[in-house]
């Protein structure tokens, strides 16, 4: 399957615990550009999580449910998607797909994801 920028996708997470190494399914969302020639095949990711506060960080963007955005995402609750937290994946360990975000959530995204990376603009 082809997966691009705006897609929310089920990617599994490894963690460490004290009984050893596990992984759990975590959705996330494509960042990156793949109409654009690549070497490799990953993608680019930014975390979500439904763990939700109140005070959000100025790298932080809010899908609340009942919105057409979050109708849009596939996610199961609402979530935020966390512009601090950034991976590279490679494009098969992709689970599946969830959703798609609009354009016009994308460009509130990126502009979280440039104060992220501290690029101006």
């Amino acid at each position: 399957m082809n997966y691009d920028r705006g897609d929310v996708v089920i990617v599994p997470f490894p963690f460490i615990t004290s009984e050893g190494a596990l992984q759990k399914a975590r959705s996330t969302l494509i960042i990156s550009d793949h109409s654009i020639d690549r070497r490799f095949e990953d993608m680019i990711m930014v975390g979500t999580t439904s763990r939700i506060v109140e005070d959000l960080r100025e790298t932080e963007y809010r899908i609340a449910d009942g919105t057409g955005t979050f109708k849009s995402s596939g996610l199961a609750k609402t979530s935020v998607v966390r512009c601090e937290y950034i991976m590279t994946v490679p494009r098969r360990l992709v689970a599946r797909r969830l959703g798609l975000l609009a354009d016009e959530t994308m460009k509130e995204i990126d502009i979280r994801l440039k104060l992220s990376l501290g690029l101006k603009g």
